[in-house]
């Protein structure tokens, strides 16, 4: 073997970790998988089993909750309603934290595109056709939504400041900004709410089956979330995204722009976010008020059960929007369930989840270390090796 070779690499950490990505990854896939679904069914059961002893009918409201959800176009369009902006802040917050960026902020962030698409429709009409003027919202929503998420990743680069601390401070930030703009200039003129005001018909959505609530804003969300699949798993920006946020030294050292690449993380982050805000208001609800939902923080919680891929995150979305819709449903029933029971499913689910992940990574760090001490000894290394 020739003394001025390199060292082989057959050892390293990288090729062993590839070599168990490529025999373990479907294994691994369909565990995550039934691993989800496992806790699902463990948190209705146990939620169920709560209500059951609270003196409720369980089994009355699992169907009736599962009815409310999908059981007609009607209400599987309002489910589809409800998980459009959760899709699209869940998509926000699964981007940065896929490249390693905290991104808690997207419930500012969803504010702020929301505040734009209100004023750009109804105070700052530019002229053009209906649909330019909604596109032109849209796009001025994402804008402000990056560069809302843009500020507090130049805060960390050039102040120090955490992301997490600031992108959390920022929410308030946003919210009081949303608030003055309700009571100033964007204020209805026949209250004294903070209010904006109705959106013309002309302005809003379309509505693609009729006399439901599924609007246009619903097969982009989806189409963003595959855009997202596409682009950070098959293309070398995705790539670069991901070895910034696993190990910003390591992108450094291989030439990659570290801060180039952050900066466009939270820019992406931050537009996904603002672009749900606007989807909120032009396609439901057709105006704002000073407590707009709290769509940015769930969004966390669907990003997490996603396991931060598009894909996923849209399946979670989903999940949660049947959730609401079915909690109304059965809550607008002679049942009477209590307001809150689908948010406590949600958080049911995310913490069987988090015990289950924690399983899970263990269990692959042992798997993976047991792998490594068997292959020393093959005759295959030995013979690389001498």
């Amino acid at each position: 073997m020739d003394p001025s070779a390199p060292p082989p690499t057959v050892n390293s950490m990288q090729s062993q970790s590839a070599r168990y990505g490529v025999r373990h990854g479907p294994k691994v896939f369909w565990l995550w998988t039934a691993m989800a679904v496992g806790a699902i069914a463990f948190s209705g059961l146990l939620v169920l089993a709560v209500l059951a002893m609270s003196g409720y009918p369980a089994l009355g409201i699992l169907h009736r909750w599962i009815i409310g959800a999908a059981g007609n176009r009607f209400n599987s369009a309002a489910s589809m309603a409800d998980a459009c902006p959760l899709l699209l802040t869940g998509l926000a917050a699964g981007v940065a934290f896929r490249s390693g960026v905290l991104n808690i902020g997207a419930q500012g962030q969803f504010l702020l595109g929301a505040l734009v698409s209100v004023a750009l429709t109804t105070r700052f009409i530019f002229p053009g056709p209906p649909w330019c003027v909604m596109l032109g919202a849209m796009a001025a929503a994402c804008v402000a939504g990056g560069m809302w998420a843009l500020l507090a990743s130049v805060l960390e680069r050039y102040r120090g400041v955490p992301v997490v601390l600031s992108t959390i401070l920022l929410n308030f930030v946003a919210l009081y900004l949303v608030r003055a703009a309700l009571h100033g200039p964007l204020q209805a003129a026949d209250t004294s709410a903070p209010q904006s005001p109705q959106l013309k018909v002309i302005y809003w959505l379309p509505i693609l089956i009729t006399n439901t609530d599924f609007h246009l804003g619903i097969p982009l969300a989806f189409a963003v979330a595959v855009a997202l699949a596409v682009v950070l798993g098959r293309t070398n920006f995705g790539f670069e995204l991901l070895i910034t946020g696993l190990n910003p030294r390591v992108a450094r050292l291989v030439g990659m722009p570290v801060a180039r690449r952050q900066f466009a993380i939270m820019f992406l982050s931050g537009c996904c976010a603002g672009l749900g805000g606007a989807v909120q208001v032009l396609g439901v609800t057709h105006f704002m008020l000073g407590n707009f939902g709290n769509y940015g923080y769930t969004g966390i919680a669907v990003a997490l059960l996603g396991r931060l891929n598009p894909i996923g995150i849209a399946v979670a979305a989903v999940f949660f929007g049947m959730l609401d819709t079915g909690s109304r449903f059965v809550e607008e029933s002679s049942l009477a369930l209590p307001h809150q029971m689908a948010n406590v499913v949600k958080g049911v689910i995310i913490l069987a989840m988090l015990v289950a992940s924690a399983w899970m990574m263990r269990r692959g760090s042992r798997d993976r270390s047991l792998e490594a001490g068997e292959n020393q000894n093959t005759p295959d290394q030995q013979q690389v090796q001498s």
